[in-house]
């Protein structure tokens, strides 16, 4: 018997966190506070998420990212 198993993986915008300048590529963009999340598939069918995804602020010229630790995120996603 075969069973067709995989994962897929989607990145959430949560938020722009306003206009700032990229330490990578030093363009002026408007950072965005992403989640990355996705679920297992049996089948293609959804069955569960993924747990403890990545929390990033990700720069949408250049693509980098900087990893964010759990309170960091809370306190970004409060923020007005």
């Amino acid at each position: 018997m075969v069973v067709y198993y995989g994962t897929k993986r989607k990145v959430k915008k949560i938020k722009d966190l306003g206009p700032t300048t990229c330490p990578n590529c030093g363009h002026n963009v408007i950072a965005t506070l992403n989640r990355e999340g996705g679920y297992h598939h049996v089948y293609g069918i959804p069955v569960f998420p993924n747990v403890g995804g990545w929390k990033f602020i990700g720069c949408p010229n250049c693509g980098i990212a900087k990893k964010l630790t759990g309170a960091e995120f809370k306190d970004l996603k409060k923020q007005q």
